[in-house]
């Protein structure tokens, strides 16, 4: 199994194509105003016209409406929409692009109704919950609450870092992580040599 990773929180082409370069497999865009990773569509697709078409491009979306999703994805079409909100399966599933579902995670949790609503989902993404709060924490939550019987495939998000990562693939079911505080200097300034490292440890456990 070769697992999947994402550097999310993308703001430059700089570390766009670093992050290309270090191997990661996949880039997100933030495309939610009150994030500090926050970027126009019209950047996200300067940015990824700059790597190689074979790396994955998610769009990153808080509630927005079907129009403008739809105006971002014809700019990126080979794109796929992350859902951060609170979008149903009905809304997610419009997009022929599929999607990926982001789950903040908590105690209250029903894996079996996320089972039942998000089949169809390329992915899901575990997140950590906080009110107020529609990712980027940089907290991870407790991996225990994640049920076994979860049956969709799933990146691990909030608060992976170069210190936490081998204990994540090594302790957590995923597919792979999702990252972005956790390889920054900064809000939306990532750092190769955190981006580097964080890359190794999770190819180690590659097989």
């Amino acid at each position: 199994m070769t697992h999947f990773i994402k550097i999310c929180g993308i703001t430059s082409k700089e570390d766009a194509q670093m992050v290309e370069a270090e191997g990661a497999d996949a880039l997100g865009f933030i495309l939610h105003e009150e994030s500090q990773r926050f970027i126009e569509i019209d950047k996200a697709v300067s940015i990824s016209e700059s790597i190689k078409n074979d790396l994955d491009i998610f769009l990153v979306f808080v509630n927005k409406d079907q129009e403008f999703i739809e105006k971002c994805l014809d700019k990126i079409p080979h794109a796929i929409p992350q859902f951060h909100g609170e979008e149903d399966t009905e809304f997610c599933s419009k997009f022929t692009q599929g999607f990926v579902k982001a789950i903040r995670v908590n105690e209250e949790t029903d894996f079996e109704e996320i089972n039942r609503n998000f089949t169809d989902a390329k992915m899901l993404l575990l997140d950590s919950h906080e009110d107020g709060s529609y990712g980027g924490t940089g907290q991870p939550f407790n991996w225990d609450l994640i049920d076994a019987q979860l049956k969709i495939p799933f990146l691990l998000a909030g608060g992976i870092d170069t210190m936490n990562v081998e204990r994540a693939i090594s302790s957590v079911p995923c597919k792979g992580i999702d990252v972005s505080t956790g390889v920054e200097s900064a809000p939306g300034i990532k750092d190769p040599v955190k981006v580097r490292n964080l890359i190794e440890k999770v190819r180690r456990f590659d097989v």
